[in-house]
């Protein structure tokens, strides 16, 4: 460990922006005794809108861990994420890591309609053709029938049927 005033390393200067400072310990000991409660984290995650983006993501994901069925959680993680990426290349590690995030949150979020819309219209604006068209039909199968049209909407407009 470096003495203090010393220097950080790269690593260690990583973890310690990643790591909970003296102005969270309000929010962690909060959380530590109710980590099911909606409210806190949404508190948490507002009072660090001017924090690094890591570290935001990282605190999206343990509020996750908690309240993986939390439509409001997973919805503000996808607009931030996909928020970050606008602009970025295909082939960038962020829009991988964003599609993966999505996928995540389907798992759990497979019955709301914004969630896979979003995610379609991302597939569709990254020319993943093939992966659109199956993810449609994934759409289709998962979501129930009275949602189907907003999907079909999406998916004649697209194109993707032949």
């Amino acid at each position: 460990m470096p003495a203090m005033g010393a220097p950080k390393s790269d690593g260690a200067g990583v973890i310690d922006d990643l790591m909970p400072s003296q102005e969270d310990l309000l929010y962690e000991e909060e959380l530590l005794r109710n980590p099911y409660s909606l409210k806190m984290w949404v508190r948490y995650i507002q009072a660090r809108q001017d924090a690094p983006a890591k570290r935001r993501y990282l605190l999206y994901e343990r509020a996750l861990k908690s309240l993986p069925g939390s439509y409001k959680l997973w919805y503000a993680y996808l607009r931030e994420r996909r928020t970050a990426t606008r602009g970025m290349r295909i082939d960038h590690p962020a829009v991988a890591s964003l599609n993966n995030t999505y996928e995540r949150a389907l798992v759990s979020m497979h019955k709301m309609p914004r969630i896979w819309l979003d995610y379609l219209e991302l597939l569709v604006e990254q020319k993943f053709v093939t992966k659109a068209r199956r993810t449609f039909d994934r759409a289709l199968a998962a979501l129930p029938i009275t949602q189907h049209d907003r999907v079909w909407v999406l998916y004649l407009v697209c194109g993707l049927v032949s």
